[in-house]
């Protein structure tokens, strides 16, 4: 492990800095709108290429962001960052320009969906109904929007479609990622995505497709959503310790709590390829201790655990919360690596992730190279093509052979 104090020396650990503390701007920007995005319902960023080649999806503008060690500035046409007296050249990566587009039927594209490197995110529903109950929402979260309803209304899916296409005439597209906010009945809202995930399926070719949600207690539709096309599901456990758990979200222990959680989990275990099965978990919101237990027991039971360090956003119940020890989340993914070595499962569906150090960039803060197997499928264009016609002959085989119909 690289001891160096040197705010540059690991960029394993300068993207980890930056991507939980985020990046001050003493000066601010020139062209904010051209570097600047709002995505997560609310939380902005600025996008940032280290030196190195890592790519930081990076907070800024936030309470918590401006007392950051690490500064961005720019100066002669060109920005760098600046922390404890050292300097680094970076590349700011402007936001896509169909950002401020509108589909059809009037949406702004960039109301609904984000770009960073080749990772586009999508929000296909208008809200998650936990918002439209008192006292439901994880505590953590910030989508809250206008139109949230029990049952959010279902975005126009050729709106997506729409976007989706503009994307790829803009820029090169590996993984569309979805969000599913809760809605009411056994398949939390999963079934209204079936379709959509197709109708997506179609226009993606070889591309991933991961969708994030809450738990169904009706697993069946997990094996809809696979039939479908999706590629990568993910559903987040958050919190090791069950009590924490319930006091953070409430509207996820009422519905069903972490047993619906890992019901789904194993469920879709046994549906999807090994390593495309995901549950976050969030450092600084439970003892260190039951992070390093909770990601043991998920990598014992296969499935990989993404860290998604805490962060307190404005406006949130958790607003006033200390920011985790940068020690302790270097820790969390330290075990993180030696866990998922040490198991052999595959990382290469969690790639071009720049909010959070992947499992595959984890290495770095030990100084490890990416395995050649992780690199095969994630770096080379020729290995992403050849493992999407490897998931497309899997999921005919598949639906085949149990008769579910796409």
């Amino acid at each position: 492990m690289n001891t160096d104090l040197h705010p540059f020396a690991n960029p394993g650990r300068t993207k980890l800095s930056l991507v939980s503390r985020g990046v001050a701007l003493p000066q601010g920007l020139s062209q904010p709108s051209r570097w600047i995005a709002d995505v997560n319902a609310g939380e902005t960023v600025v996008d940032i290429r280290l030196h190195s080649g890592h790519f930081c999806t990076v907070p800024v503008g936030q309470p918590y962001t401006e007392k950051s060690t690490f500064q961005l500035h720019e100066a002669d046409g060109g920005c760098y960052l600046s922390c404890a007296g050292e300097k680094q050249a970076v590349e700011l990566v402007e936001t896509p320009l169909f950002y401020r587009k509108t589909t059809r039927s009037g949406a702004r594209m960039g109301s609904f969906a984000s770009l960073h490197d080749k990772l586009l995110m999508l929000q296909p529903t208008l809200g998650c109904g936990f918002f439209a109950e008192q006292q439901m929402a994880c505590s953590y979260c910030q989508y809250d929007s206008m139109l949230n309803e029990l049952e959010p209304p279902l975005r126009d899916p050729l709106d997506l479609v729409e976007v989706v296409r503009t994307a790829l005439a803009e820029r090169d597209v590996d993984t569309v990622y979805l969000y599913n906010g809760f809605a009411p009945g056994d398949d939390a809202g999963l079934g209204r995505l079936v379709p959509v995930i197709a109708l997506l399926r179609r226009h993606l070719g070889h591309r991933q497709i991961a969708l994030e949600t809450i738990a169904p207690t009706d697993v069946s539709v997990i094996d809809e959503l696979y039939a479908a096309g999706l590629d990568v599901f993910v559903c987040n456990l958050e919190l090791h310790d069950q009590a924490r758990f319930a006091e953070v979200c409430p509207g996820k222990q009422k519905h069903g709590g972490q047993a619906a959680i890992w019901n789904a989990l194993l469920h879709a275990n046994s549906v999807f390829c090994e390593g495309a099965v995901v549950s976050h978990i969030i450092p600084g919101l439970e003892p260190l201790s039951a992070t390093i237990e909770g990601m043991k027991e998920l990598v014992k039971n296969r499935i990989v655990p993404l860290l998604v360090p805490f962060r307190p956003l404005p406006g949130t119940a958790l607003a006033d919360r200390a920011l985790p020890s940068l020690d302790d989340i270097e820790e969390a993914l330290l075990v993180q690596y030696e866990l998922l070595a040490d198991s052999g499962i595959p990382t290469h569906r969690l790639r071009d992730m720049g909010r959070v150090l992947t499992p595959m960039e984890g290495r770095a803060l030990v100084g490890d190279e990416i395995a050649l197997s992780d690199k095969l499928w994630s770096a080379s264009g020729a290995g992403r093509r050849i493992g999407g016609w490897m998931d497309k002959l899997r999921r005919g085989l598949r639906v085949q052979h149990s008769g579910t119909v796409e």
